[in-house]
């Protein structure tokens, strides 16, 4: 499923909407498979979350990725989205845990450590390690593959990985969620062999 989402523009004032009630059944649209519910909440939320992530992150791109991060957990959500009575909070509540996450990357010194760190597990020694990512990342598919490298190695922001791979910034966010996912299972039954 490729979802395509209309570029963030920053507004200035309070946007944030006022009627949870549309907001819960847009939610429960989503949980239920509905993706064209996505591209509303994102209309009705991206603005106030952007304007979180820049006070957190201080970086444009930065604040752009933790919006668009939010937005990719949330399809992967689920059934759990039906519980959701403030779905304002619960979405910038989103965020914070993405940025805290990012954050606690970041401390790390090692951006690869979020793919080395299988359910809980600390990170193998280094050499090990990079052999392992190595062997994942040439079981990716193509188009996961690129936006992994471009995006962890390279440094670019999902926005710039959209533009370099000819996708929308959610179709490359997306992508990179579906390969982490798969590199994780595939690190685990790795050290399982171990």
């Amino acid at each position: 499923m490729t979802i395509s989402l209309r570029p963030f523009v920053f507004t200035s004032g309070v946007t944030r909407p006022r009627d949870d009630r549309r907001d819960r059944e847009l939610l429960a649209e989503l949980a239920s498979g509905r993706a064209e519910a996505l591209a509303e909440l994102y209309d009705r939320h991206a603005a106030s979350l952007f304007r979180h992530g820049l006070a957190l992150t201080r970086r444009r791109q930065d604040a752009e990725d933790l919006v668009q991060s939010v937005f990719v957990k949330l399809t992967a959500t689920g059934a759990e989205l039906l519980g959701v009575r403030q779905p304002a909070s619960y979405l910038h509540r989103m965020l914070h845990t993405t940025w805290m996450d990012a954050r606690r990357r970041i401390i790390t010194g090692e951006r690869v450590v979020e793919l080395v760190t299988v359910g809980g597990q600390s990170a193998r020694p280094a050499f090990e390690a990079s052999i392992d990512i190595a062997r994942a990342l040439d079981e990716l598919p193509e188009e996961q593959r690129e936006v992994v490298v471009l995006h962890i190695v390279e440094g670019f922001s999902f926005r710039e990985v959209g533009r370099l791979t000819g996708v929308s910034l959610f179709t490359a966010a997306g992508r990179y969620r579906l390969a982490i996912g798969r590199m994780r299972k595939l690190l685990g039954r790795q050290q399982g062999r171990v």
